[in-house]
C-alpha cells in the first residue's frame, strides 16, 4: 500500500466532517489511486454481498471485464463455504480481524489462495468493505512444501545435509540417536567421521563417480557409531542442484539395517546349519566340499575326508527316548568340534551320521591320529538319566591330492571305508583301499 493510499484511508476514517469540496477532492484522489494501483482492490457491499467497484488490477487478476465485476455477487469468486464466509464477515464488521485468507475462483476456473486486507469505509454515503487482495498461492505452496520437508527431515530415518564439499550443515534427531553423535559434534565435519574401515578407496571412488554422473547413489555401507560399534546401513545420497545445474548440496538418507542383517544371518544359518547341533548340514557340507576341492587344486596339497557313524546310539535312543537321544547327538557334536582345527568342517549329514573335511593335511599319519583322537573323545562315558552310557564311532577315511577332481567320489570312498570299519568290529577306523572300490 502506498503512503498516499494510507493517507486517504486515514482521511475517510477521520471523525472530522470535511466540506463538500474536500469530499470531492478526496473521492477524486481515491479514484485515481484506486484505478492506478497495481494491487487488486474491491469495494464490496457487505450487506448485499455484491462488488460495488473493482480496479483494473482486479479485472486482470480475475479474468473478468470491469463491467462484469461491478455488481457481481461475491459468491462467484469466493470458493469458501458460505458459513465460513459469514463468520469472517462478522469479524470484519466488528473490527475483530482485518486480514483474511480466502480461496478465490478466477474466470477460467482456476482457484487461487488470496490474502484479503479488509477495511470498513464510508463511500458515497454507504458503509462498504474496502478489500486489498494479494495472491499468496505460491507462498502457501512453498510453506506447504517446507512443512513437508521439515516433517520428512524429522522422520524416523537418519538424514544429513551437506554442502557441495561434503561439509555437514545439518542432521536430524534420528541421526544423533542412531550414531550417538550430537549435532554440535558433526556439523562442520564430513561424513568420513563415520567410516568403519570396512570399505576401500575403490568403493568410495565408485560411489562418488556414480553420484556425479547420475545425481544419486544408494547401497549398503558399514559405518561406525560414536561408541565404536560398526553397523550396517542402507545409504541413499541425492545431489541437490541449483538453477544453473551445479550441485549445491547433498542429502543423505541413512536406514539402520542391523536388525535386517541379523534376520538374514539367522535365515542363512537355519538354511545351512543343523537345527539340533548347530553343525554344518548336508547343504553346507557339499558347499564346503566344493570349496575344499578348489583349494586343493590351487595349493597342490592334500586333504582328508572322514565319514563317521555312531555305534550303540540306537540302543540309547530306544531305551531313553528321542529327547535323550538328541542330547547325545548334541554332546557328540560338541566333542567333535573340540577335536578339529578352525579350518576344518564338521557336518551332521543326518541321524547319527557325521563327516569331517580336513584341509591341508601333511600326511596320512596326521589323519589317522585325528581319527584316533575322535574315537577316544567320543568313547568317553555319558551321564544320562543318572546312568553311565557309552557310544562308539566307526570312521571311514579317504585321502585326496590335487590329482583327484571328483569330490563326490571322495565321499563315496570315505563312506565305503566307514562300512568296512563297522564290519571290522566297530569303534575303529579304516582307510579306503582302492581294492574296496
Amino acid at each position: 500500500m502506498t503512503p498516499e493510499f494510507e493517507e486517504w484511508l486515514t482521511t475517510i476514517h477521520s471523525d472530522k466532517k470535511p466540506g463538500i469540496d474536500a469530499l470531492r477532492e478526496s473521492e477524486a484522489h481515491f479514484r485515481q489511486l484506486f484505478e492506478m494501483h497495481r494491487d487488486v482492490m474491491l469495494l464490496i457491499d457487505y450487506q448485499s454481498r455484491t462488488i460495488v467497484d473493482a480496479n483494473p488490477a482486479a479485472a486482470q487478476f480475475y479474468g473478468y471485464p470491469l463491467e462484469s465485476l461491478r455488481g457481481m455477487s461475491v459468491s462467484r469468486i469466493n470458493a469458501q463455504q458460505e458459513s465460513e464466509i459469514h463468520h469472517q464477515r462478522q469479524k470484519a464488521i466488528a473490527g475483530e480481524q482485518n486480514i483474511f485468507s480466502f480461496d478465490h475462483r478466477l474466470a477460467n476456473g482456476d482457484v487461487r489462495t488470496v490474502e484479503s486486507h479488509i477495511s470498513l469505509v464510508s463511500y458515497r454515503g454507504k458503509s462498504l468493505f474496502f478489500s486489498i487482495i494479494h495472491d499468496i498461492t505460491e507462498r502457501k505452496r512453498v510453506e506447504a512444501e517446507l512443512r513437508i520437508v521439515t516433517a520428512a527431515f524429522e522422520s524416523q530415518e537418519s538424514m544429513v545435509i551437506t554442502d557441495a564439499n561434503s561439509v555437514i550443515l545439518k542432521v536430524n534427531h534420528a541421526f544423533t540417536k542412531t550414531t550417538g553423535y550430537t549435532s554440535e559434534e558433526v556439523v562442520g565435519q564430513t561424513p568420513s567421521l563415520l567410516k568403519s574401515g570396512r570399505h576401500d578407496a575403490d568403493f568410495y571412488d565408485e560411489m562418488w563417480d556414480t553420484l556425479k554422473r547420475t545425481g544419486k547413489w544408494q547401497g549398503e555401507v558399514w559405518d561406525r557409531r560414536k561408541n565404536g560399534e560398526i553397523y550396517p546401513k542402507w545409504l541413499t545420497i541425492t545431489a541437490v542442484k541449483g538453477e544453473n545445474g551445479v550441485t549445491t548440496h547433498y542429502v543423505g538418507l541413512h536406514i539402520d539395517i542391523t536388525e535386517r542383517k541379523q534376520a538374514e544371518e539367522k535365515i542363512s544359518n537355519m538354511a545351512y546349519h543343523d537345527h539340533l547341533t548347530g553343525l554344518a548340514n548336508r547343504a553346507l557340507f557339499y558347499d564346503r566340499l566344493q570349496q575344499a576341492g578348489a583349494h586343493l587344486q590351487r595349493n597342490r596339497n592334500r586333504m582328508g575326508m572322514l565319514m563317521l557313524d555312531l555305534d550303540r546310539f540306537k540302543l540309547i535312543n530306544d531305551e531313553l527316548g528321542h529327547e535323550w537321544g538328541d542330547r547325545v547327538l548334541v554332546e557328540v557334536s560338541s566333542r567333535l568340534m573340540r577335536c578339529v582345527r578352525s579350518t576344518d568342517t564338521v557336518a551332521r549329514l543326518g541321524g547319527d551320521e557325521f563327516s569331517i573335511i580336513l584341509l591341508d593335511v601333511p600326511s596320512e599319519e596326521f589323519v589317522c591320529k585325528m581319527a584316533e583322537k575322535v574315537i577316544t573323545v567320543i568313547g568317553q562315558s555319558l551321564v544320562l538319566k543318572g546312568g553311565h552310557y557309552e557310544v562308539g564311532v566307526s570312521i571311514g577315511i579317504c585321502l585326496a591330492s590335487s590329482d583327484d577332481q571328483d569330490m563326490e567320489t571322495l565321499v563315496k570312498k570315505a563312506d565305503a571305508a566307514m562300512y568296512q570299519a563297522k564290519e571290522s568290529g566297530r569303534n575303529c577306523y579304516c582307510i579306503f583301499d582302492k581294492n574296496q572300490g
